[in-house]
């Protein structure tokens, strides 16, 4: 099955259990479907779907968080679709914001004729935490995809680098193509800042010079003797 069939097929709780139970099948599925990158333009390509699995998660967060309101609040009517909507589409900014949306939802719920707003804030609350748990559970095996897909590459964009063979034009790229990596490599949500070509445009032109040949010694002359 495809990564975002993976995703698109969380449509009920049954399906939300299955993905909690095993969220890395998403980033398995993601790295079978990532072409060999070879070239800049493969690493710009593979980059931008790497960029797009993210936030494809995000957007299944949103989903989920639905779902879940639905069947935790299916009691309770002081709070309109429409608000459980907003609520459902903004969950990622609550992230670390718990107390905040506790808040909210509490004062809307006493607004709308709840009973127990405090119940329904803490309903919310832990939907909230539900799903954004499973987001960063799916997430961060992307993140580690991404993390040993940048690793893998940078001996190759340095070897590119370092080429003297090639005009300097395509080795400054290389160096910047490099550098871009070794960045995701530390830190590989920075995959999602900008598009790599931008991000690889914003470093300064840099020349990686070739490591010292080493010097032939008297041994090794009567070696290739």
């Amino acid at each position: 099955m495809g990564a975002q069939n993976l995703l698109d097929q969380v449509q009920s709780l049954a399906k939300i259990e299955a993905l909690e139970a095993a969220p890395v099948t998403y980033a398995a599925a993601l790295g079978n479907e990532l072409p060999p990158a070879a070239t800049i333009s493969e690493l710009e390509a593979r980059d931008a779907q790497l960029s797009a699995g993210l936030a494809a998660i995000d957007a299944m967060t949103a989903r989920a968080m639905r779902i879940v309101l639905e069947h935790v609040l299916a009691d309770d009517s002081s709070l309109a679709p429409p608000t459980r909507a907003v609520f459902s589409q903004t969950v990622i900014s609550y992230a670390e914001k718990h107390e905040l949306l506790a808040q909210r939802t509490r004062e809307l719920a006493a607004r709308g004729g709840s009973r127990d707003p405090d119940g329904v804030a803490d309903r919310i609350t832990e939907a909230a935490r539900r799903v954004l748990a499973l987001r960063e559970a799916v997430a961060s095996g992307v993140l580690a995809l991404i993390r040993d897909l940048a690793t893998a590459a940078i001996p190759e964009a340095d070897r590119q680098a370092r080429d003297r063979r090639l005009d300097d034009a395509p080795r400054k790229r290389w160096s910047a193509v490099r550098r871009d990596l070794e960045v995701l490599a530390q830190d590989p949500a920075r995959i999602q800042v900008a598009p790599m070509a931008a991000r690889v445009a914003a470093w300064p032109e840099q020349i990686d010079e070739p490591d010292p040949e080493k010097e032939v010694t008297f041994a090794d002359m009567i070696e290739m003797d």
